[in-house]
């Protein structure tokens, strides 16, 4: 799975608990959490776009403190207007990391190379 697919599929996650369809589990079902969290966020595309560990910089913090403060349930999901406003804040900044994720690796791609591909390695 690539960096890209990761972010899309925590897009994916953002969607269906704004929809309702899901709570939010925290580190137990963020895609980027399950690959990255455990080496100390190392590598994590968010920690990487907002050069802080454990999604400090994103929306997640303001989503998980209103959650424990305001609901106080086991189940972080949509509640209220608050929740909806906290939850499409995490979704659009997940897409916001998809797409310069997506810039990055065409900005890549076109990059000419600085020596002529000869077959030779170096």
């Amino acid at each position: 799975m690539n960096k890209i697919s990761i972010m899309e599929s925590s897009v994916a996650k953002w969607n269906r608990i704004i929809a309702g369809e899901q709570s939010d589990g925290g580190v137990l079902d963020c895609t980027p959490c399950r690959i990255y969290y455990m080496l100390v966020c190392t590598g994590c595309p968010i920690a990487a776009h907002t050069g802080h560990k454990f999604c400090k910089g994103s929306p997640y913090p303001a989503w998980f403190h209103h959650q424990n403060e305001v609901h106080g349930y086991m189940r972080r999901k949509v509640y209220c207007d608050e929740c909806r406003r906290l939850a499409t804040a995490m979704r659009d900044f997940m897409i916001e990391i998809v797409e310069d994720l997506k810039a990055r690796k065409a900005a890549q791609e076109q990059r000419p190379e600085a020596l002529p591909d000869n077959g030779i390695e170096g």
